[in-house]
């Protein structure tokens, strides 16, 4: 019976990680994608407390406390929903189901045959990606301008920031189970979705992704992770980040010659022109921000979480992650290069937070937190 439970619920998991990629892979207009893309967060929430349901005997008091904090933060949107604009429910609960997402996946460790489907969906997900993207390219007569990244591209069946966010971590997740797998020719396979994560990001003209992706390329090859699995310190990091994000966030966007960050410090600085002057706004939140006349949303996922649930919000979601990554300080817990290049991957996309809402928009969560789902899960063990 435990052998049931176990694939069922890591197949739930791995469903939302498939629908996540498939989302952006086809399109939010697509009519396959349409039906459900609004209530994705019902969706996953429920697949998730499923999950938990399954494995409620796990759970320990600290996951008790958190999934009580979880019901009252969510209670609280909810009755602040009228001031903040949020007309439905899942605007409420978004902080709740990613602690939910990442609690699901910590209680749950893949087995050779999990990871061997999570490598299977990732690699066929970065194919297509790769065909479409380049289809579309040759067919507007732009390969041309391969090497010229001169920003043309701004939209074709869907952003090209999310285009190429979804290479970039396919490729990441990919290299990671090949590795974790330890499949015979390793380091050609990953050699090779390297290479075409670094293409297919560079071609779509998404910066972020391919400076993202570089930097974990080389993080990941670099940093002595003998030494890191040893002396934990460097786990602080993650808290640490959490809590100066907005500080660096507002100290860019008050300087008035830092252009790092393509104009984004213009949407920055209007956002906290107009949040600041609010206190109630400052602590529960306030109605969606948007900017200039194409709209722009904060365009960073810690303002955009500061904006819609507010300070409150922020340290529920923040505590409750750092929390989860800090138990691995833990010296009686073994700490493997394969949870540590996962944590790596989550670091980093927590820096691609800086940049682009996907952080905190629903349909992105199981791709995104699932490196830390990965990271915080115990080494797997055989199931009875």
């Amino acid at each position: 019976m435990e052998k049931v439970i176990h694939r069922v619920s890591t197949l739930l998991i791995l469903f939302t990680i498939g629908v996540s990629n498939s989302i952006w892979l086809l399109g939010i207009s697509h009519p396959l994608i349409d039906p459900f893309f609004s209530d994705f967060a019902y969706w996953l929430g429920g697949l998730m407390i499923v999950v938990i349901l399954l494995n409620i005997k796990k759970l320990t008091r600290g996951d008790w406390v958190f999934l009580g904090l979880a019901l009252a933060d969510s209670i609280m949107n909810i009755f602040t929903a009228d001031y903040r604009n949020a007309a439905t429910l899942d605007m409420s609960i978004i902080p709740a189901v990613i602690f939910l997402f990442v609690l699901a996946c910590r209680l749950v460790p893949f087995d050779k045959v999990d990871k061997s489907l999570m490598l299977a969906i990732n690699v066929i997900i970065l194919l297509l990606m790769l065909f479409r993207l380049f289809k579309h390219l040759i067919n507007a007569g732009l390969i041309g301008n391969f090497f010229t990244l001169d920003n043309s591209l701004i939209q074709i069946w869907i952003n090209v920031n999310v285009i190429g966010a979804v290479i970039m971590f396919s490729s990441i997740l990919s290299v990671l189970m090949i590795r974790s797998l330890e499949l015979k020719g390793g380091k050609i396979w990953q050699s090779l979705l390297y290479l075409l994560g670094l293409v297919g990001t560079w071609g779509c003209q998404s910066r972020t992704s391919f400076l993202v992706l570089a930097a974990f390329i080389f993080l990941d090859l670099v940093l002595p992770k003998q030494f890191l699995e040893k002396h934990r310190f460097w786990l602080w990091g993650f808290p640490l980040l959490f809590l100066l994000a907005p500080f660096v966030t507002w100290f860019i966007a008050k300087s008035p010659s830092m252009n790092l960050f393509t104009d984004r410090e213009n949407i920055w600085h209007a956002f906290f022109q107009q949040w600041l002057p609010s206190k109630r706004a400052i602590f529960t939140g306030q109605k969606p921000f948007l900017y200039g006349p194409h709209l722009f949303s904060t365009h960073n996922s810690y303002l955009y979480l500061l904006c819609n649930f507010g300070v409150i919000g922020y340290v529920f979601l923040s505590s409750g992650l750092s929390y989860t990554i800090l138990k691995l300080r833990n010296k009686m817990a073994t700490l493997s290069h394969e949870q540590i290049s996962c944590l790596i991957a989550f670091f980093l996309a927590l820096a691609y937070g800086f940049m682009e809402d996907s952080l905190m928009v629903i349909q992105w969560v199981p791709i995104m937190f699932c490196f830390l789902g990965l990271a915080v899960a115990p080494a797997t063990k055989k199931v009875q």
